[in-house]
């Protein structure tokens, strides 16, 4: 196909479809689900029509003009018709609405070379074939709804009409009427019917054999009479006609229907460009007309590298593969599953995902039936489940080991041979994929055979060394043989030239596995495009100089009873009321949950309760928390600003836009905990209460190497995630020289590295506490109300030192900004 063809195909048609009412203003077009809608004929002859949708423009078929009734018209014809203008001039029009770029700078100019650029006959040709199948289709799905020019063909007097067997077969599939009509699913009667009609619409006998050629095999019509388009970037490239009866195949092609150039189904590409390959085509359809997006089929029982390649040229940047879950037929499934990952991986694309659809039993569980049986949102969620490619080439690796291990103890040999499956798949991983490849396959119980994270790493390492240095002796063999050859001939000089320079490039050879893969500038700023802004902390003054980085660690560090934990939870409410659709996880290794959650109703209660403290006289402490407690304890109702706490507390957990955890996960826990719900839930950030606190279970020297590991751990959980990692600190006195000296670096308890991997610390800084412990602070001990001073001591994204003072209520445990009150009170 010429070059303009697939222009209007590829480009100026996705673009026009997201503006056709401001290209085509006059017919005055509504968007609806399904595309656009106009009252209006396309001669604008009556403009009261009645039907709302007597034009339309579907997502389907994004590029013509459908009107009840009338022949189809694309929409470059329309215009070429409406403004009195040639094909060229037309195409420039729109291009122009639409803000893309003709694909050469002659189309600009009135020197435009037809003879080179544009072969008028062969899109001539190229727009009648693509008219006349959508005449056919639009007379297919005419017949299924009205039953218009079709008769009933029966098998025998006790066999209902044909027409009736169709729509009783799609109401068992669960498709409703409107379903039916959205998916273009259609019936066809008998060739000839479909053949005379195609001649009254003006179309020649030898354009329809070209174009659609279906006489050749009697059963299309006869057995086999649903009709199915197959469309791969909008356009008709021919028809699948399926038989209901049990006829096989299930399935006929109409003659030279191409299926490699492009995935079924293949429309525009919406949301995150990540496309969804299932197996059949109405698989595909159910599920796009039930709203998710960018569902294309195979069509047929493999992908092949010029769909995918297609597929990323009109935007794919991922592909999740959800072939059907049948009983028997497992192994199947994981060699088309594998060899899918391969095509895929062979275009250059490494994010690859697979589905494993639930087994409902009875049989096979397709996309259609998990949609009809259990809802969309089971089959989204399925796909929102997806594994990385790499840690389903691992289950597959693991599989037949763990059968056996059901029964006995592998070998040795067996073991080796397993590790040596699961090294070979990871070299070919890039770096970070690898690791987090070595951690799957920990966390997958592996290491009970004695296959531990360093084992892998060393025989990776020795491996890819191995190979590096096979590569680089046979390279040195070739050097030294063109090297002794110019030598013979006296050449020397050249010889020792030759010699230093292919040395150099033999001693990188062991560097060049080191590198990622090379990332264009497009893709940079399309990364650059999906990174989210930085989470405001819901304290205006905090928010002038730092937020919460997705995919980094912000530290919250203070010393003893400054406030730092009661800072965190602070943050958390404040955050959960400013992000309302995303949830937020508060790791505890501090105290028990119900400590926390007093707590947390004393923050939400806000009021200072002194008042009521009579009713409890043999309180331990005269305190808001423990008057809670005790109010709690009694079942009592009666406090309204008690009551109002528990409510809002209540309605943070039912929602559950807030998680508070006391487990004590270790930090490799920590990791696939949250590598789990994030692929599941919309979190906002996770909050730790504090890293000292928390536990490895890797062995190390001291207490300063394992909060090390721990902090590189939690680095790891954040790049990894993607998530603001809002981690809290203790900070020590071990270099001041004065008891009211202001938190450092320095002060940083058992540091490690968490200065260098963190993105931003905030220091917590009560003076009031600090006087409370010299020999004349005694009145310091009766404040209420004091200041904390919240100071960035490293601020990668900012300007450091830079400080705020906030209000800290020790009563109602209430941090708010001095000039503005708290989002809650």
């Amino acid at each position: 196909m010429n070059n303009i063809t697939d222009w209007i195909k590829d480009t100026l048609t996705p673009s026009l479809y997201e503006v056709v009412d401001k290209a085509l203003p006059e017919l005055k077009f509504n968007r609806f689900t399904g595309g656009w809608r106009s009252s209006l004929k396309l001669d604008l002859s009556n403009p009261k029509e009645p039907r709302q949708d007597k034009t339309v423009v579907t997502k389907q078929r994004p590029q013509y003009l459908l009107e009840q009734g009338e022949p189809v018209v694309s929409i470059v014809t329309y215009v070429m018709n409406r403004d009195g203008v040639d094909f060229i001039t037309a195409v420039k029009k729109l291009a122009d609405i639409t803000g893309v770029k003709l694909p050469s700078s002659d189309y600009e100019t009135k020197n435009y070379n037809y003879s080179s650029d544009y072969d008028i006959e062969s899109h001539k040709k190229y727009k009648e074939r693509a008219t006349l199948l959508e005449e056919a289709n639009s007379f297919f799905i005419d017949a299924l709804q009205t039953k218009k020019g079709t008769y009933p063909l029966r098998q025998s007097r006790t066999d209902p009409p044909a027409h009736n067997q169709a729509q009783d077969y799609y109401k068992e599939r669960g498709y409703s009427i409107e379903d039916i009509k959205a998916m273009e699913l259609g019936l066809l009667y008998m060739t000839p019917n479909i053949y005379e009609y195609l001649k009254t619409k003006g179309y020649t006998q030898e354009q329809i054999d070209e174009a659609l050629n279906i006489k050749q095999d009697t059963r299309m019509g006869t057995t086999h009479r649903l009709t199915i388009p197959y469309r791969s970037g909008g356009v008709i490239k021919g028809f699948k006609f399926r038989s209901i009866t049990g006829e096989e195949p299930k399935y006929l092609n109409s003659k030279g229907l191409d299926k490699i150039g492009g995935f079924f189904n293949l429309l525009n590409i919406k949301g995150d460009k990540d496309i969804v390959i299932v197996e059949g085509e109405l698989d595909s359809l159910h599920a796009t007309v039930k709203g998710v997006e960018n569902v294309v089929a195979t069509g047929g029982s493999s992908i092949n590298p010029e769909q995918v390649r297609d597929a990323i040229k009109r935007g794919a940047k991922s592909f999740t593969i959800c072939l059907d879950n049948e009983p028997g037929k497992e192994e199947t499934t994981v060699k088309n599953n594998l060899r899918a990952i391969e095509v895929i991986l062979g275009e250059g694309v490494n994010r690859v995902y697979i589905v494993t659809l639930p087994d409902l039993g009875d049989g096979k569980t397709d996309p259609d039936r998990l949609i009809k049986e259990k809802g969309v949102e089971s089959f989204k969620t399925a796909i929102a489940q997806a594994l990385p490619y790499y840690e389903y080439q691992l289950r597959a690796i693991l599989h037949p080991y763990g059968e056996i291990n059901k029964t006995r103890d592998l070998t040795a040999k067996e073991i080796d041979k397993l590790q040596d499956q699961v090294v070979e798949t990871a070299t070919k991983l890039d770096a970070v994929d690898r690791d987090r490849y070595k951690k799957i396959f920990l966390n997958l119980g592996v290491g009970a055979v004695g296959i531990t994270e360093e084992s892998i790493s060393i025989t990776l390492d020795r491996l890819t060394s191995t190979r590096d240095k096979e590569a680089q002796a046979k390279e040195l063999k070739k050097l030294l043989t063109e090297v002794t050859a110019l030598q013979d001939k006296g050449e020397t000089e050249e010889a020792i030239k030759l010699l230093d320079k292919q040395s150099k490039q033999i001693k990188a050879t062991t560097g060049k596995g080191l590198l990622p893969t090379p990332m264009s500038f497009t893709t940079l700023l399309d990364e650059i495009a999906t990174t989210p802004a930085s989470y405001k902390t819901g304290y205006s003054s905090l928010d002038s100089f730092i937020g919460f980085t997705p995919g980094a660690i912000s530290l919250i560090a203070g010393r003893p009873s400054h406030g730092k934990t009661t800072l965190l939870f602070n943050l958390l409410l404040e955050m959960s009321k400013l992000y309302q659709d995303k949830s937020f996880y508060f790791f505890t290794y501090e105290e028990p949950v119900k400590n926390l959650s007093i707590k947390l109703i004393n923050r939400l209660t806000a009021t200072d309760l002194s008042g009521y403290f009579r009713d409890y006289r043999d309180l331990a402490k005269p305190t808001n928390y423990e008057f809670i407690k005790a109010y709690i304890r009694n079942k009592r109702t009666d406090i309204r600003e008690v009551e109002e706490g528990k409510r809002l507390l209540q309605d943070l957990i039912d929602s559950q836009r807030i998680k508070v955890i006391d487990k004590n996960y270790s930090v490799e826990e920590l990791y696939s905990l949250i590598a789990y719900v994030n692929k599941t839930e919309n979190i906002g950030g996770v909050f730790i209460d504090y890293i000292q606190r928390m536990r490895t279970e890797r062995r190390t020297q001291d207490k300063r190497t394992e909060i090390a590991h721990i902090s590189d751990q939690v680095l790891q959980i954040a790049k990894d995630s993607g998530l603001p990692i809002i981690l809290g600190a203790q900070l020590n006195r071990a270099t001041t020289t004065g008891a009211t000296k202001k938190p450092t670096l320095e002060n940083l308890k058992e540091a490690g590295n968490l200065e260098e991997d963190a993105n931003t610390v905030l220091s917590v800084y009560n003076e009031s506490r600090e006087k409370e412990e010299t020999e004349t602070g005694e009145s310091y001990k009766g404040l209420q109300e004091v200041e904390l001073e919240i100071k960035a001591l490293k601020n990668r994204e900012g300007e450091v030192n830079q400080t705020a003072t906030l209000n800290f209520n020790k009563w109602t445990g209430v941090i708010k900004d001095q000039a503005n009150s708290s989002y809650f009170k």
